[in-house]
C-alpha cells in the first residue's frame, strides 16, 4: 500500500498549488543557503505579422514573456505574450522550441498547465467587453516542434488577469479584474469585477460576482478596503472639480454600486480546494469564496501600513537614505499573492506591491506638489478641498516635492462632494510582503517585512535601489529601436521614448554601448523613492531543502529575494540575486543586443519542486516580460542540515493528501 500512496501522491503534487507542509517534519533552520542561476533563454514575442524588427521576433519591450506556465509531466515552460502569441521551452535544456498565435484575441494574461491541458486567458480588444479561457492540448516532449490543438474557447467576465486551477484540476479559477475605461468623449464604462468558477469536465462557468458583500460604500469602509472611487469621490469629480467639463460619468454613477469598485487580481486556493482567495489590488483586499456554492462569503481589507514607526525613502538624492514619516501611510496594494497550509492551516504571502488607476483625464495619483501648497491650502485645480487634521504632517513630510500621493477615498474624506476633506497622505505599497492566516471567515496579520525590501537592495545591489526600468528604456536607434518604430503616429510612449532616450529629457550621455540613450538602470537610483519604492510584483512558494521558501522579486529594479517561512512569524532572510546584473552599466536593449540581458519585469516566478524539477532539484522559473526571457535558478542546501529533494515533509503532505484521494475513489 505504501508504494501506491507514494505513487498518487506524486501525481496529486504534480498538479497542486498550494504547498502542504508539517513542521514536525521540516529540515533544520539554515538548510536553505541560497539559490543561483543556472540557465536563460529569449523567447519570440509574437508570430507572423506581430513581428517587428526582424523575423525572429526577438527584441525588448514587447511583453514577451507576461506570464508562464509549467508542464511538470514533459518538463516545458509556456510563456504568454501581450502580443497573442505562446511559446514553448525545453525546461531540461532552456531551448525555445515552438510558438504560435492564439488568434482573434485581445492581449494574453495568464497561463496554467493541469490535467494534460493548457489554459490561457484572453482579454478582449476592448478591455471591458467579456474576455476567454482558451483551452488546447499540451505540447508533449515526442514532439516539442509542433504547435498544439486548440480544444475549446471558454467566454468569461471582462478582462480576465489571472487563471488558477484547483489541485485536483477539477475547478479552473479566473479572477475578473472588470477594470473601467473612459472613452474619448468622456464617458465611462466601468464593468462589475467577478470570479469565474469553470467545471473543467464540462466547462460550464458559474459566476460569482460580489454585490451581496457590502450594501454601501460605509460597509466597504467598515471592512477597511480601499475603494478606487467612492460615490460620492465620483460625484464630485464628475460636477465640481476642474476637471468636470471633461467628464461624464452620469451614467457609471447611474450604474453605482461597491461592488463595481472591486477588482479580481490574483488567486490562490485552500489547501483543502475549498476556498479561493481573490486578491484586489487596487482595494487593499482580499475576497473568500466558497467554491462549492460559488459564493463570496466575505471580504476583507488589509489596511494600511503605516511609516510613523518604519523607516522609508522618499527622498530622491541618489541615495538610499530611510527615514520615518509620522502621519504618513501606504495601501499595501499586493499584485500576486501565494498560498501555502502548515500544520493544517491556511497562510497567504502578499507581494505588496502598489497600484494607482486612472479613467481618461482622471488621475488617483498625484504629485504632492500639484495638490497641496502649503500647510492648509490647495493648488487651483483642487481649490475645493478643506485642510483636514492630517495637513500638517503632509506637509512636513513631503511639501514641494513630487511624492505620489492618492486623492482616492483613503486619503480624502468626499462625504460633503462639494467641499471633500485632504485628511493625510496616503502613498503606494508596502514596499515588500507580508503574511497572514486566511480562513473563510478571517484574514489575520502574521508577518510584515517592514523597511528589510529597500535595506537588502542598498545593500547588496546599492546601483538598483529604487531604481527602474521597463519597456519605457527601449532605444529609439539602431541596432534597437523596434518597439519604437511599431507604434503608431500619436501614441504616448513615442513621446516618453524619446524622453528617455534623451540626456537633456531623462536618458543619459552613455546607455551602456558608448552612445547617449536610454539610462542602464544604475543610473536610475532613487527614481521610485517617490513612488512606491521596492515595487514587490511576483511572489510564490514551495519546498526545498526540506523548508517552506518563498520567493519574490521587486518589478522595475529586478532583485530576486528568498525567506525561509517555515515559521510564518519570524521568516528568514535567505538571499537577494539581481536577475540582470548587465543592468547596472547597460540599457536594456543595449544588453540585449549583446546578449547579456537578464530578466526585465519579472511579472512570474514560478516554484518547481524537486520531484517535478527538470534537474531534480528544487528551483524557480523566472519570467521576464519585457525582456522576454525565461531562467531557471536553483537552491542551494546545507548537506548536513537539509536534501536537495522536497524531504520528509513532502512524503507526510503528498501521502495525506493520496489517502484523502483514494478514500473518495474507493
Amino acid at each position: 500500500m505504501r508504494c501506491v500512496l507514494i505513487h498518487l501522491a506524486a501525481a496529486a503534487l504534480a498538479a497542486a498549488k498550494t504547498p502542504l507542509f508539517e513542521t514536525s517534519d521540516a529540515s533544520a533552520a539554515g538548510s536553505v543557503t541560497g539559490f543561483e542561476f543556472k540557465k536563460r533563454v529569449v523567447v519570440p514575442y509574437g508570430v507572423g505579422d506581430a513581428c517587428v524588427g526582424g523575423t525572429d521576433c526577438k527584441a525588448f519591450g514587447f511583453g514577451g514573456a507576461e506570464q508562464s506556465a509549467y508542464d511538470a509531466a514533459e518538463k516545458l515552460v509556456y510563456a504568454v505574450s501581450e502580443q497573442k502569441s505562446i511559446a514553448v521551452v525545453d525546461a531540461t535544456t532552456m531551448e525555445w522550441k515552438v510558438s504560435w498565435s492564439a488568434g482573434a484575441v485581445g492581449a494574453l494574461t495568464s497561463a496554467k498547465v493541469c490535467g494534460g491541458k493548457l489554459y490561457v486567458a484572453a482579454a478582449a480588444d476592448v478591455k471591458t467587453d467579456d474576455g476567454s479561457v482558451l483551452v488546447y492540448d499540451t505540447v508533449k516532449r515526442s514532439d516539442m516542434t509542433t504547435a498544439p490543438t486548440l480544444l475549446q474557447t471558454v467566454t468569461v467576465g471582462p478582462l480576465p488577469d489571472m487563471i488558477l486551477p484547483n489541485a485536483a484540476c477539477t475547478i479552473l479559477a479566473v479572477a475578473n479584474e472588470g477594470e473601467g475605461k473612459q472613452d474619448d468623449a468622456g464617458v465611462l464604462v466601468d464593468p462589475v469585477g467577478s470570479v469565474d468558477l469553470v467545471d473543467l469536465a464540462t466547462y460550464a462557468v458559474s459566476r460569482v460576482d460580489f454585490a451581496g458583500l457590502a450594501a454601501t460604500d460605509a460597509d466597504l469602509e467598515a471592512k477597511g478596503v480601499d475603494q478606487l472611487m467612492s460615490l460620492a469621490s465620483m460625484t464630485y469629480f464628475n460636477d465640481h472639480s476642474y476637471l468636470k467639463d471633461d467628464l461624464d460619468w452620469d451614467a457609471a454613477i447611474a450604474a453605482y454600486t461597491p461592488a463595481t469598485q472591486l477588482e479580481p487580481e490574483y488567486l490562490a486556493w485552500s489547501g483543502d480546494d475549498a476556498t479561493v482567495y481573490v486578491n484586489l489590488q487596487e482595494n487593499s483586499a482580499v475576497v473568500a469564496v466558497d467554491a462549492a456554492t460559488a459564493t463570496a462569503a466575505d471580504v476583507f481589507g488589509l489596511g494600511l501600513k503605516s511609516w510613523a514607526a518604519t523607516k522609508i525613502d522618499t527622498v530622491k538624492d541618489g541615495e538610499c537614505i530611510l527615514a520615518t514619516k509620522p502621519g504618513f501611510a501606504t495601501m499595501r496594494m499586493p499584485d500576486s499573492i501565494a498560498a501555502f497550509t502548515l500544520d493544517g492551516k491556511d497562510y497567504l504571502l502578499f507581494a505588496e506591491e502598489g497600484d494607482d488607476y486612472t479613467y481618461g483625464d482622471f488621475e488617483d495619483k498625484q504629485k504632492f506638489k500639484d495638490v497641496i501648497k502649503n500647510a492648509t491650502a490647495f493648488e487651483d485645480d483642487f481649490a475645493d478641498f478643506v485642510a483636514g487634521a492630517g495637513m500638517a504632517d503632509a506637509f512636513a513630510n513631503f511639501g514641494d516635492t513630487k511624492m505620489r500621493v492618492s486623492i482616492g477615498p483613503r486619503a480624502v474624506d468626499y462625504s460633503d462632494p462639494a467641499a471633500p476633506v485632504f485628511e493625510a497622505a496616503v502613498g503606494y505599497g508596502g514596499r515588500g510582503i507580508s503574511i497572514y492566516e486566511a480562513s473563510p471567515t478571517a484574514l489575520t496579520w502574521v508577518w510584515d517585512s517592514g523597511s528589510a525590501f529597500e535595506e537588502n537592495v542598498c545593500q547588496y545591489y546599492p546601483w538598483a535601489f529604487n531604481g527602474i526600468q521597463d519597456e519605457e528604456f527601449a532605444l529609439t536607434r539602431a541596432p534597437g529601436g523596434y518597439l519604437y518604430n511599431s507604434l503608431p503616429a500619436g501614441d504616448g510612449l513615442i513621446e516618453t521614448l524619446d524622453e528617455m532616450n534623451d540626456p537633456d529629457e531623462d536618458g543619459c550621455a552613455d546607455a551602456g554601448d558608448g552612445q547617449p540613450g536610454a539610462c542602464p538602470l544604475g543610473g536610475t537610483v532613487d527614481e521610485r523613492s517617490l513612488k512606491d519604492g521596492a515595487g514587490t510584483e511576483a511572489m510564490t512558494v514551495g519546498v526545498a531543502c526540506g523548508r517552506l521558501v518563498a520567493v519574490t522579486a521587486t518589478e522595475k529594479s529586478g532583485v530576486l529575494m528568498a525567506y525561509d517561512v517555515t515559521d510564518p512569524t519570524a521568516p528568514a532572510f535567505i538571499a537577494a540575486q539581481h536577475a540582470s546584473p548587465a543592468s547596472e552599466t547597460m540599457s536594456p536593449e543595449v544588453a540585449m543586443a549583446q546578449g547579456v540581458l537578464g530578466d526585465i519585469d519579472t511579472e512570474s516566478i514560478i516554484f518547481v519542486d524537486a520531484a517535478d524539477s527538470p534537474t531534480g532539484n528544487a528551483g524557480i522559473l523566472v519570467a521576464g516580460a519585457w525582456s522576454s526571457t525565461l531562467s531557471w535558478w536553483e537552491f542551494t542546501c546545507d548537506s548536513a542540515l537539509g536534501s536537495g529533494s522536497d524531504g520528509a515533509q513532502g512524503w507526510t503532505a503528498r501521502a495525506a493528501a493520496a489517502a484523502a484521494a483514494l478514500a473518495v475513489a474507493l
